[in-house]
């Protein structure tokens, strides 16, 4: 019996495979969020506060002025490279802890490039911004050889490389980058060039008395966007794509399929690199204005949870990104007008995440069931 036949036996599907697979992530999204927020509210009501306000205060602290909004976005972009970062090595099968010390010697190569290349104009930033990408590739490439040449497991080499890269950029503050001002004692590089700077998106586009300069809502924005749309189509669109999703699925049958390992995973861990170059640039080329010893921490970290939340999906991890920067916008909001520990937030973030397992086990079993079912009955 052929496929067709097959098929018209067992009746039409109620949905095309792709649709229904998109309902399920949709369904158990909405599933994980319900049933975190009733857990929460039993961890808020244990705390004698209103459920209802804290999640309102959470939503109007995040939504109601542009300003508000603006700031969510902000605190987005990082998350979205390091959520891209984390996913692209996860569909290869491997685990790159190392985005947080990749980001960081990529924010140290940024401080270097932006301080000494004399280049005029757009031609700096993104020498700049280059700079930050090819040092945090060529971090991420030691762990990759690593693993592909001795089977060093990348978890571990990326923790170690984590530890070295926070004492490479100590000494590097303290020594070949450190401000040549005179009277200076902080621990950081010269003050970048207006060149070296990302514009932020409210001057460019004219909505300076809605965004006031305070929020540092730059073009790396639409950037990280763009780079969901490129990962995306490098993921389910060429063959490193599905080399890349082969290997993830079962590196047995790759190999035997005739799909290069080794090459294939250096190659992904080295886009994963590239991504994590990425993360630190708001802070450093539209906040700051230069790379010092206060340099913002826990980027990469954040990111497995940003990765985990989009389901590792280059359109499910901006989405996460947003959920998660709106819960910390929400911070000040508890903080001010609520007797809750702001901690409350990062609870019902790890909440969120059990929520999802959960959800989507749950939703995968009934998928697989109702094909299981329909395949029985399409056989003679």
């Amino acid at each position: 019996m052929t496929a067709q036949a097959a098929a018209a036996k067992a009746g039409p599907r109620a949905f095309p495979p792709w649709l229904e697979y998109g309902l399920g992530q949709l369904l158990a999204f909405l599933g994980a969020l319900v049933l975190a927020g009733i857990i929460g509210s039993i961890i808020i009501v244990a705390y004698g506060e209103s459920p209802l306000f804290v999640y309102q205060t959470v939503w109007n602290f995040a939504t109601s002025r542009p300003q508000d909004f603006a700031k969510v976005l902000e605190i987005a972009t990082p998350l979205i490279f390091s959520g891209l970062a984390v996913a692209v090595a996860f569909k290869a099968g491997m685990f790159n802890i190392g985005v947080e010390g990749q980001y960081i010697v990529g924010m140290a190569a940024a401080g270097a490039a932006a301080t000494a290349l004399p280049l005029p104009g757009v031609l700096l930033l993104l020498a700049t911004i280059l700079a930050a990408m090819l040092a945090s590739t060529l971090w991420a490439a030691v762990p990759a050889v690593l693993k592909v040449k001795t089977g060093a497991h990348e978890v571990v080499t990326t923790i170690m490389m984590n530890g070295i890269a926070l004492s490479l950029v100590a000494w590097a503050l303290r020594g070949p980058i450190r401000s040549t001002e005179e009277l200076q004692i902080d621990l950081r590089t010269d003050i970048f060039p207006d060149a070296a700077r990302m514009p932020l998106i409210a001057n460019s586009l004219g909505l300076e008395t809605q965004i006031p300069p305070s929020v540092h809502l730059t073009w790396l924005f639409p950037l990280a966007l763009v780079a969901c749309a490129v990962l995306w189509f490098l993921v389910y669109r060429t063959r490193l794509g599905y080399e890349t999703r082969a290997i993830g699925s079962s590196a047995g049958s790759a190999e035997a399929g005739g799909i290069s390992i080794g090459s294939t995973q250096i190659k992904v861990f080295l886009i994963s690199g590239a991504l994590a170059g990425l993360v630190g640039m708001n802070h450093v080329l539209g906040d700051q204005g230069y790379f010092g010893a206060t340099y913002v921490a826990g980027l990469g970290f954040a990111g497995i949870t940003v990765a985990f939340l989009g389901r590792n999906h280059p359109w499910g991890i901006p989405l996460a990104a947003l959920l998660i920067g709106m819960l910390q916008r929400g911070q000040d909001g508890i903080a001010v007008l609520t007797d809750l520990p702001t901690e409350i937030l990062i609870i019902l973030e790890g909440v969120l995440i059990l929520s999802v397992v959960v959800a989507y086990e749950l939703v995968s079993r009934v998928i697989d069931k109702r094909r299981q079912t329909e395949m029985r009955g399409a056989s003679p």
